[in-house]
């Protein structure tokens, strides 16, 4: 694995993936994800399968819930049900991960408020939690699918946030947990520091291109400091 404290990087912006590496989402989904199923009488899935399935969204969430089975209408219509329970409970069910938020304040002190998200989860949804846990004023930009119309991995959805936050792909640094997340900085020319604390998902950030990968967020201020100039 790659040593996560040998890489030069000297990032001015930070870029925040939402589910698993802000926000603890993953319970949240798992209850309203299998509501929606037990209506339909459809196999639940529990918090392990939910973690290696989220991250592309809820089309392609529910989509895999309900395989093998391949049918439009039940897929519509247990996603619609999976939105409704899901947007009744997430910000109860949704914690911040550990030391989250004190690591946005930081970034968005030491870079000039240059601090976003890029989430999967629509625009409004990452707002609203954003705000309830109070990292609303130190997140200068959220993106969500329906901001500009594409979604990870589309580097698509990170090319407008560089933009308006004025800098170069090579000056920002994106954070994420998941190989989309990889797979997004990467196709836009960022960096990427993975952070997951399973063995086996730290593996396959790696071979996806990150360019080193935390076991917890918490090491972020840290990481940078021993390899972004100015961050020390």
């Amino acid at each position: 694995m790659r040593d996560a404290t040998s890489v030069e990087c000297h990032p001015v912006a930070l870029l925040f993936d939402l589910d698993g590496t802000l926000a603890d989402s993953f319970g949240g989904i798992c209850e309203a994800l299998n509501a929606a199923l037990r209506e339909r009488a459809l196999p639940e899935h529990d918090v392990g399968w939910v973690k290696r399935h989220v991250g592309r969204g809820a089309v392609v969430l529910v989509r895999e819930a309900i395989a093998p089975r391949d049918d439009a209408g039940l897929m519509r219509a247990v996603g619609m049900r999976f939105g409704v329970h899901y947007r009744a409970i997430y910000l109860d069910r949704t914690p911040p991960m550990a030391g989250a938020l004190d690591v946005v304040v930081l970034c968005a002190q030491r870079t000039g408020g240059r601090v976003a998200v890029v989430s999967n989860k629509y625009e409004d949804l990452c707002r609203a939690w954003l705000e309830h846990n109070g990292f609303g004023p130190f997140v200068a930009i959220v993106v969500g699918p329906d901001t500009f119309g594409v979604r990870k991995p589309d580097p698509g959805a990170l090319r407008p946030v560089l933009a308006r936050l004025g800098v170069a792909p090579e000056q920002a640094l994106y954070v994420g947990d998941m190989e989309v997340d990889v797979e997004t900085g990467c196709a836009a020319g960022m960096r990427v520091l993975g952070v997951n604390a399973d063995v086996a998902m730290r593996e396959l950030l790696t071979g996806a291109g990150a360019t080193a990968v935390l076991s917890d967020l918490r090491e972020l201020p840290g990481w940078l400091a021993a390899n972004g100039r100015g961050w020390q």
